[in-house]
């Protein structure tokens, strides 16, 4: 429904290396702040805990470990390698594109590292969505060594972020060709599968990628919408959020997974967390809003969504949640006026028309009830929640045959529909 802004939000920086545990493995006996400890000298300690902890969103403590592992590494150049491109990976995951890029230039200084600077560079353009110039990058490095790991996933990345799926589908397979312990291009693959339509295949990949690496964030979090809500993708959630607690998406999408299953307190944590970790972020004061307003908290609710909206003042999801507010609260013009304006800022989302209906349909507008719910119909003919409310604006209207057929659509077409409610209906006709 939005290709173009999903393929944007997955673009994600993973270890280049064989993957290691995060969170779940630091402490203890035998983990691995310990085992660098026991070991200060040893680079390949400090690089194995900096790398766990930058994957488990610690980045100042990441890049002080880092920095310790460089200074002992001279005798071991392969992993003096490895550490500063764990160093440029931190910034890169702080969206920091001027540090990155400063890491990347020493990385490529390093003697036979000029192919992996360049991979580094492409991996830093991908931070500001730069597909092009990534591409660029990733060839440069390819110029210099055909058999460079890291610059086909950044060319898989890239042209993911360029929509152009089956180059990006090549470019994983040669980068899982290269490294057959490599988690990095299973993840992208697998995105790329389930949205060109090989659901089952992509999620073939992602967990590939999950048994080469049973603790990835990024796995976990992306096999999770892959599946779609339920049991086992909130289980997913849960521990990408444990072994990153920094990690916003999956924050926001085990709060939504939260919400849907009516659990206000979990889904009230989660909107918490997400907000804590990116306080500048639209999205989480969202995922409140809408919190609030599921327990009855319409005020809080639009009050939310005015802030999220100051923040990005052209989110459609915001504009959605100060409409639903003000629908409950019954004030239907200043609904419909944001309503309208939600569904101008994402004509890929039928749920400002859907809702439009429903709060036309309560207030006793049914003509205007009619209207969007037949909009929401025909820009949606597949998604059964926009049959469900024409089909209710048509009984009002005393128009039984058109219900039944709108309600039997409903019940076959996608989306969340209250079955037995449905069924209901048409039992009273």
């Amino acid at each position: 429904m939005r290709a173009a802004a999903f393929a944007v939000s997955v673009i994600v920086l993973s270890s280049p290396a064989t993957a290691v545990a995060q969170e779940s493995l630091l402490d203890g006996s035998s983990g691995l702040r310990t085992a660098a400890k026991a070991s200060p000298t040893d680079p390949s300690a400090a690089l194995a805990l900096g790398r766990a902890l930058r994957r488990a969103g610690h980045p100042v403590d990441a890049l002080n470990e880092l920095r310790r592992g460089i200074g002992v590494s001279a005798s071991k150049p392969d992993v003096l390698t490895q550490l500063h491109w764990q160093v440029a990976r931190v910034h890169m995951d702080r969206r920091d594109f001027i540090q990155a890029t400063t890491a990347c230039d020493v990385l490529g200084k390093l003697p036979g590292a000029g192919a992996e600077g360049h991979a580094c560079k492409a991996d830093a353009q991908l931070v500001l969505q730069r597909s092009t110039e990534a591409l660029t990058e990733s060839a440069a490095a390819l110029a210099r060594d055909p058999r460079c790991y890291e610059a086909k996933v950044a060319e898989g990345r890239a042209q993911e972020l360029a929509l152009e799926n089956a180059k990006s589908e090549a470019a994983y397979r040669a980068a899982i060709a290269l490294r057959a312990d490599g988690a990095e291009p299973h993840v992208g693959l697998g995105r790329v599968l389930a949205r060109s339509g090989k659901r089952d295949d992509g999620v073939a990949e992602l967990r590939r990628a999950l048994q080469l690496d049973p603790n990835g964030p990024e796995a976990l979090y992306e096999l999770s919408q892959v599946l779609g809500a339920g049991p086992e993708s909130t289980g997913l959630l849960e521990r990408a959020t444990r072994e990153r607690p920094s990690f916003g998406d999956a924050w926001l999408a085990l709060g939504n997974q939260s919400l849907a299953a009516g659990r206000l307190g979990d889904a009230k944590k989660a909107a918490e967390a997400a907000e804590r970790n990116d306080p500048g972020s639209a999205a989480p004061k969202v995922l409140a809003g809408r919190v609030a307003l599921a327990d009855g908290r319409a005020d809080d609710a639009i009050r939310l969504g005015e802030a999220a909206l100051k923040l990005l003042a052209n989110s459609a999801p915001a504009k959605l949640l100060v409409a639903d507010g003000n629908a409950k609260k019954g004030e239907i013009d200043l609904a419909l006026e944001a309503y309208q304006a939600a569904w101008g800022l994402d004509h890929g989302d039928p749920t400002p028309l859907v809702h439009a209906s429903e709060a036309c349909h309560t207030a006793g507008r049914d003509t205007s009830a009619k209207a969007f719910g037949l909009k929401a119909a025909q820009e949606f003919p597949k998604w059964g929640p926009s049959w469900a409310a024409l089909g209710d604006a048509l009984v009002a209207q005393g128009d039984k045959a058109g219900a039944r057929d709108a309600y039997q659509k409903a019940l076959t077409g996608d989306g969340p529909v209250d079955r037995d409610a449905v069924q209901r209906k048409l039992g009273a006709l």
